[in-house]
């Protein structure tokens, strides 16, 4: 544990220009995506390529430097720290700090977005306001208080992250398109599809009405709970909300029950793919800082910044695709799988190759049985993808995707670190198999 003398100092102003941001973000993120890389392909060996010490030590050093970054470069701090075999457990767990313990900013630079986005002194727009934040992320931190005889939580944003945030792209945008050369991806299509969704988290408006709308679209599923808003001290980089008790991710791990990380386990699973195939929306962000497990075995849901949604069309073509392989219709598969966009050339492509990964990926939902989520099937099931895929450069990477994958990805290592069992295929197959009525705002929400 950290001791008083090493705790990070309040930030005072983000980095900037090319020394200050690009130079150290384009470093930062080549040094995780390497770890990552070389423990995937170690993955198999008796002796882990990064040594376990080595490891800790050096996600301190990364949980420091990205969280005074703030920005892309943290978020992708963020997903190393859940994604199993990026790093070592014991590393993972330091660089978890990223997910909402990050380095904050000083208090005076916060009371001047209080100032300038609510008009008034934080004493006298709340009845009580503490300086120091309870959670502190990649674009804002959070900050209890009190309003009108309630406790709320209120997320105050960074003072110059929106332009933090377009230096990290604008650095991404290069290393994409090297990364990419060679292969059917189009980097400017992805990073474009990152920046529209990064950009809308700056937004607290957006946020809010993401929120609201997510409240009235779960009105009625008694385990899932968003935090209601509260609307007079919200703007567009301040949003205040109802507060909110219940473990954090890794204390509910460590301390409930394997019946208890089953349910929350088949709670997240159902939101997530429930409101994706029914309604055509979902939360692209699922790393384990935006859940409180609540003790009547709820769950609450956080930070709804990065919503994505999408045409019936789109929907319906992924149905298609699904429900081939659900009932094993190899020749269906092939036909619908180019409406995805995954396949620029048919021609080209191994279908045999492709099919036996679906059908590794869909093992958890064609499963006769109750199946584990574990590190080992979330390991090997994105190493098919990446490193032992044969058609790893003639796949392209549709925008509609590019959060999709992460969302996959993201919450089967969630379900993971649960060692969550569950239905997951007939929660799937109704999801599935469900009517589609497209929610993107509160007034569809019948």
């Amino acid at each position: 544990m950290a001791s008083k003398d090493d705790k990070d100092r309040p930030l005072e102003a983000l980095a900037s220009g090319f020394r200050g941001r690009t130079l150290v973000t384009a470093k930062l993120a080549s040094k995780l995506g390497l770890a990552m890389v070389k423990r995937q392909l170690g993955a198999g060996s008796d002796e882990p390529l990064i040594d376990s010490e080595q490891a800790t030590q050096a996600a301190m050093r990364l949980v420091k430097e990205m969280g005074a970054l703030k920005g892309l470069v943290m978020k992708f701090g963020q997903i190393a720290s859940y994604m199993p075999g990026a790093l070592p457990p014991d590393a993972q767990r330091v660089l978890a700090r990223l997910q909402s313990q990050s380095t904050a900013m000083a208090w005076p630079k916060v009371a001047e977005v209080l100032r300038e986005e609510l008009g008034g002194e934080a004493e006298t727009l709340f009845e009580e306001f503490a300086q120091e934040p309870f959670a502190a992320a990649s674009i804002g931190q959070v900050h209890r208080a009190r309003h009108e005889g309630r406790e709320v939580a209120v997320k105050v944003q960074y003072p110059g992250i929106e332009r933090a945030l377009e230096s990290d792209l604008g650095t991404l945008r290069v290393l994409a398109k090297m990364a990419s050369f060679g292969t059917a991806m189009d980097a400017d299509e992805v990073v474009t599809e990152l920046a529209e969704r990064s950009l809308e988290e700056c937004d607290y408006r957006g946020e809010a009405e993401n929120q609201r709308l997510f409240s009235a679209l779960w009105r009625d599923e008694r385990d899932y709970h968003v935090p209601a808003i509260v609307e007079e001290r919200t703007s567009k980089r301040v949003l205040t909300s109802e507060l909110c008790s219940g473990r954090g991710f890794h204390a509910f791990g460590d301390q409930a029950t394997q019946e208890q990380k089953d349910r929350a386990g088949r709670i997240l699973f159902h939101a997530c793919f429930e409101s994706l195939f029914r309604h055509g929306i979902f939360n692209g962000d699922p790393h384990p800082g935006n859940y409180l497990f609540r003790e009547d075995g709820r769950v609450t849901f956080l930070d709804f910044g990065c919503i994505r949604r999408f045409p019936a069309e789109f929907i319906e073509s992924w149905k298609v695709v699904a429900k081939s392989v659900l009932d094993d219709d190899k020749k269906r598969f092939r036909e619908a799988m180019p409406a995805l966009g995954f396949v620029p050339d048919p021609k080209r492509f191994d279908w045999d190759a492709q099919w036996a990964n679906m059908e590794y990926l869909y093992l958890p939902f064609k499963s006769q049985k109750p199946f584990t989520y574990t590190h080992e099937y979330v390991r090997e099931s994105y190493a098919k993808l990446l490193f032992d895929n044969p058609n790893q450069r003639k796949t392209a990477m549709p925008a509609e995707w590019v959060y999709l994958n992460r969302l996959q990805w993201g919450l089967n290592s969630v379900l993971a670190h649960l060692h969550a069992t569950g239905p997951w295929g007939d929660i799937w197959r109704a999801a599935v198999e469900s009517k589609t009525t497209i929610v993107h705002r509160r007034e569809d929400v019948r």
